[in-house]
Protein backbone atom coordinates (compact mmCIF):
# COMPACT_ATOMS: atom_id res chain seq x y z
CA UNK A 1 0.00 0.00 0.00
CA UNK A 2 1.27 3.46 -0.95
CA UNK A 3 0.56 6.25 1.56
CA UNK A 4 1.24 9.99 1.53
CA UNK A 5 0.21 12.71 4.00
CA UNK A 6 0.00 16.49 4.06
CA UNK A 7 -0.81 18.97 6.83
CA UNK A 8 -2.25 22.48 6.74
CA UNK A 9 -3.19 24.92 9.46
CA UNK A 10 -6.93 25.34 10.09
CA UNK A 11 -8.01 28.27 12.26
CA UNK A 12 -11.61 27.11 12.55
CA UNK A 13 -13.38 24.46 14.68
CA UNK A 14 -13.83 20.89 13.50
CA UNK A 15 -17.55 21.62 12.99
CA UNK A 16 -16.62 23.87 10.05
CA UNK A 17 -14.82 20.98 8.38
CA UNK A 18 -17.73 18.64 9.05
CA UNK A 19 -20.03 20.93 7.05
CA UNK A 20 -17.70 20.75 4.06
CA UNK A 21 -16.85 17.05 4.29
CA UNK A 22 -20.48 16.00 4.77
CA UNK A 23 -21.28 17.18 1.24
CA UNK A 24 -18.72 15.38 -0.97
CA UNK A 25 -20.68 16.18 -4.13
CA UNK A 26 -19.68 19.83 -3.55
CA UNK A 27 -16.15 19.23 -2.29
CA UNK A 28 -14.85 16.46 -4.58
CA UNK A 29 -14.84 18.60 -7.76
CA UNK A 30 -11.94 20.55 -6.24
CA UNK A 31 -9.81 17.46 -5.52
CA UNK A 32 -6.82 16.81 -7.81
CA UNK A 33 -7.52 14.31 -10.62
CA UNK A 34 -11.31 14.63 -10.19
CA UNK A 35 -13.31 13.81 -13.32
CA UNK A 36 -16.96 13.30 -12.34
CA UNK A 37 -19.43 12.32 -9.64
CA UNK A 38 -22.91 10.81 -10.00
CA UNK A 39 -24.61 9.70 -6.82
CA UNK A 40 -22.00 7.63 -4.99
CA UNK A 41 -20.01 6.87 -8.17
CA UNK A 42 -16.83 8.90 -8.53
CA UNK A 43 -14.28 8.96 -11.34
CA UNK A 44 -10.68 10.14 -11.14
CA UNK A 45 -8.18 10.39 -13.98
CA UNK A 46 -4.50 10.07 -13.10
CA UNK A 47 -1.95 10.83 -15.85
CA UNK A 48 1.16 8.70 -15.54
CA UNK A 49 3.85 8.67 -18.21
CA UNK A 50 2.11 8.27 -21.62
CA UNK A 51 -1.07 6.86 -20.08
CA UNK A 52 -4.16 8.37 -18.50
CA UNK A 53 -5.37 5.88 -15.93
CA UNK A 54 -9.11 6.17 -15.35
CA UNK A 55 -10.51 4.96 -12.04
CA UNK A 56 -14.18 4.52 -11.12
CA UNK A 57 -15.18 4.06 -7.50
CA UNK A 58 -18.07 3.75 -5.10
CA UNK A 59 -17.70 6.30 -2.32
CA UNK A 60 -18.45 5.69 1.34
CA UNK A 61 -18.13 8.51 3.89
CA UNK A 62 -17.60 7.97 7.60
CA UNK A 63 -17.11 10.31 10.57
CA UNK A 64 -15.44 9.91 13.94
CA UNK A 65 -14.36 12.28 16.69
CA UNK A 66 -12.29 15.05 15.07
CA UNK A 67 -11.92 13.03 11.91
CA UNK A 68 -13.49 11.59 8.79
CA UNK A 69 -12.76 8.94 6.16
CA UNK A 70 -13.59 8.86 2.46
CA UNK A 71 -13.29 5.29 1.11
CA UNK A 72 -13.29 4.86 -2.67
CA UNK A 73 -13.74 1.22 -3.72
CA UNK A 74 -13.26 0.21 -7.35
CA UNK A 75 -12.27 -2.67 -9.63
CA UNK A 76 -8.65 -1.48 -9.76
CA UNK A 77 -8.17 -0.98 -6.03
CA UNK A 78 -9.13 0.94 -2.92
CA UNK A 79 -8.32 4.61 -2.32
CA UNK A 80 -8.68 5.85 1.26
CA UNK A 81 -8.53 9.49 2.31
CA UNK A 82 -8.50 10.25 6.04
CA UNK A 83 -9.04 13.67 7.58
CA UNK A 84 -7.72 14.20 11.12
CA UNK A 85 -7.65 17.35 13.24
CA UNK A 86 -4.59 17.51 15.49
CA UNK A 87 -4.66 20.78 17.44
CA UNK A 88 -4.95 23.47 14.78
CA UNK A 89 -3.59 21.22 12.04
CA UNK A 90 -5.58 19.22 9.51
CA UNK A 91 -3.73 16.08 8.44
CA UNK A 92 -4.77 14.47 5.16
CA UNK A 93 -3.57 10.93 4.46
CA UNK A 94 -4.15 9.35 1.04
CA UNK A 95 -3.58 5.60 0.66
CA UNK A 96 -3.81 3.46 -2.46
CA UNK A 97 -3.85 -0.33 -2.67
CA UNK A 98 -4.26 -1.77 -6.13
CA UNK A 99 -3.27 -1.39 -9.78
CA UNK A 100 -0.10 0.61 -10.45
CA UNK A 101 0.63 0.87 -6.73
CA UNK A 102 4.40 1.24 -7.17
CA UNK A 103 3.92 4.29 -9.42
CA UNK A 104 1.46 6.14 -7.20
CA UNK A 105 3.82 7.86 -4.76
CA UNK A 106 3.91 11.25 -6.46
CA UNK A 107 0.22 11.28 -7.49
CA UNK A 108 -0.77 10.48 -3.89
CA UNK A 109 1.40 13.33 -2.61
CA UNK A 110 -0.22 15.75 -5.09
CA UNK A 111 -3.63 14.34 -4.13
CA UNK A 112 -3.12 14.77 -0.37
CA UNK A 113 -1.66 18.27 -0.74
CA UNK A 114 -4.41 19.45 -3.12
CA UNK A 115 -7.17 18.10 -0.86
CA UNK A 116 -5.66 19.72 2.24
CA UNK A 117 -5.35 23.11 0.57
CA UNK A 118 -8.87 22.94 -0.90
CA UNK A 119 -10.43 22.07 2.47
CA UNK A 120 -8.47 24.85 4.19
CA UNK A 121 -9.57 27.41 1.60
CA UNK A 122 -13.22 26.39 1.81
CA UNK A 123 -13.14 26.56 5.62
CA UNK A 124 -11.70 30.07 5.37
CA UNK A 125 -14.31 31.02 2.77
CA UNK A 126 -17.18 29.67 4.87
CA UNK A 127 -16.00 31.76 7.82
CA UNK A 128 -15.31 34.95 5.86
CA UNK A 129 -18.12 34.78 3.31
CA UNK A 130 -20.36 37.84 3.71
CA UNK A 131 -23.56 36.07 2.60
CA UNK A 132 -26.41 36.92 4.94
CA UNK A 133 -29.25 35.19 3.12
CA UNK A 134 -29.39 33.26 -0.14
CA UNK A 135 -32.28 31.27 -1.58
CA UNK A 136 -32.11 29.48 -4.88
CA UNK A 137 -30.02 31.70 -7.14
CA UNK A 138 -30.58 35.04 -5.41
CA UNK A 139 -29.40 36.52 -2.16
CA UNK A 140 -28.35 39.50 -0.09
CA UNK A 141 -24.65 40.02 0.64
CA UNK A 142 -23.42 42.33 3.37
CA UNK A 143 -20.24 44.37 3.10
CA UNK A 144 -18.53 43.06 -0.01
CA UNK A 145 -14.97 44.33 0.22
CA UNK A 146 -11.73 43.42 -1.57
CA UNK A 147 -11.01 41.20 1.45
CA UNK A 148 -14.33 39.31 1.46
CA UNK A 149 -15.03 39.13 -2.30
CA UNK A 150 -12.72 36.10 -2.84
CA UNK A 151 -14.55 34.20 -0.07
CA UNK A 152 -17.90 34.94 -1.72
CA UNK A 153 -16.76 33.53 -5.08
CA UNK A 154 -15.23 30.45 -3.43
CA UNK A 155 -18.39 29.84 -1.41
CA UNK A 156 -20.65 30.05 -4.46
CA UNK A 157 -18.30 27.85 -6.48
CA UNK A 158 -18.47 25.23 -3.73
CA UNK A 159 -22.26 25.47 -3.50
CA UNK A 160 -22.52 24.93 -7.28
CA UNK A 161 -20.21 21.88 -7.21
CA UNK A 162 -17.57 23.57 -9.33
CA UNK A 163 -19.93 24.38 -12.21
CA UNK A 164 -19.50 27.47 -14.41
CA UNK A 165 -21.46 30.51 -13.27
CA UNK A 166 -21.83 34.27 -13.31
CA UNK A 167 -22.60 36.56 -10.39
CA UNK A 168 -24.41 39.83 -10.96
CA UNK A 169 -24.91 42.20 -8.07
CA UNK A 170 -26.39 45.66 -7.54
CA UNK A 171 -25.66 47.68 -4.41
CA UNK A 172 -27.88 50.18 -2.63
CA UNK A 173 -25.96 53.09 -4.18
CA UNK A 174 -26.18 51.68 -7.73
CA UNK A 175 -22.76 50.05 -7.98
CA UNK A 176 -22.89 47.02 -10.29
CA UNK A 177 -20.64 44.00 -9.84
CA UNK A 178 -20.29 41.00 -12.15
CA UNK A 179 -17.93 38.04 -12.16
CA UNK A 180 -17.66 34.99 -14.41
CA UNK A 181 -16.18 31.64 -13.38
CA UNK A 182 -15.44 28.94 -15.96
CA UNK A 183 -13.69 25.59 -15.48
CA UNK A 184 -12.75 26.55 -11.95
CA UNK A 185 -11.16 29.88 -12.99
CA UNK A 186 -12.29 33.46 -12.49
CA UNK A 187 -12.11 34.72 -16.08
CA UNK A 188 -13.76 38.13 -15.88
CA UNK A 189 -14.51 40.69 -13.19
CA UNK A 190 -16.32 43.98 -13.83
CA UNK A 191 -17.45 46.78 -11.53
CA UNK A 192 -19.32 49.96 -12.46
CA UNK A 193 -19.60 52.52 -9.70
CA UNK A 194 -22.51 54.89 -9.00
CA UNK A 195 -20.94 57.59 -11.23
CA UNK A 196 -20.76 55.23 -14.20
CA UNK A 197 -17.02 54.56 -14.12
CA UNK A 198 -16.39 50.96 -15.14
CA UNK A 199 -13.43 48.69 -14.45
CA UNK A 200 -13.11 45.36 -16.27
CA UNK A 201 -10.47 42.78 -15.44
CA UNK A 202 -9.83 39.85 -17.77
CA UNK A 203 -8.20 37.13 -15.71
CA UNK A 204 -7.38 33.44 -15.56
CA UNK A 205 -7.11 32.81 -11.82
CA UNK A 206 -8.05 29.49 -10.15
CA UNK A 207 -10.93 30.07 -7.75
CA UNK A 208 -9.03 28.50 -4.86
CA UNK A 209 -6.11 30.90 -5.44
CA UNK A 210 -8.18 34.09 -5.36
CA UNK A 211 -6.91 36.75 -2.94
CA UNK A 212 -7.85 40.33 -2.16
CA UNK A 213 -5.08 41.61 -4.45
CA UNK A 214 -7.21 41.19 -7.58
CA UNK A 215 -9.99 43.29 -6.02
CA UNK A 216 -7.90 46.11 -4.59
CA UNK A 217 -9.07 49.58 -5.55
CA UNK A 218 -12.56 48.47 -6.59
CA UNK A 219 -15.57 50.21 -4.98
CA UNK A 220 -16.74 47.16 -3.03
CA UNK A 221 -18.04 48.26 0.35
CA UNK A 222 -21.83 48.18 0.10
CA UNK A 223 -24.62 45.70 0.62
CA UNK A 224 -25.35 43.91 -2.66
CA UNK A 225 -28.37 42.09 -3.98
CA UNK A 226 -26.92 39.30 -6.07
CA UNK A 227 -28.13 36.85 -8.69
CA UNK A 228 -26.21 33.72 -9.60
CA UNK A 229 -26.67 32.08 -13.00
CA UNK A 230 -25.26 28.71 -14.02
CA UNK A 231 -23.62 28.72 -17.45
Amino acid sequence: MKTKSWEVEILHPWESLEVILSEPEKTLPFFPYFESISGDTVRFKVPRFIFDFGYEFKLAVGFRKMGAVYTFTGDKGVLTVTFEMIGNKLKITASWSGFGEMFMGKPLEIFAKGIAEAIRDFCNAQAACPVVAIAGEEGIVEHITPETAPALIKRISWELQGQDFTIEGVSEDGTILSATVKNGYLVQLAVRDAQGMETTIEAEVPVLELTSELFEGLPLREKFKIKVERL
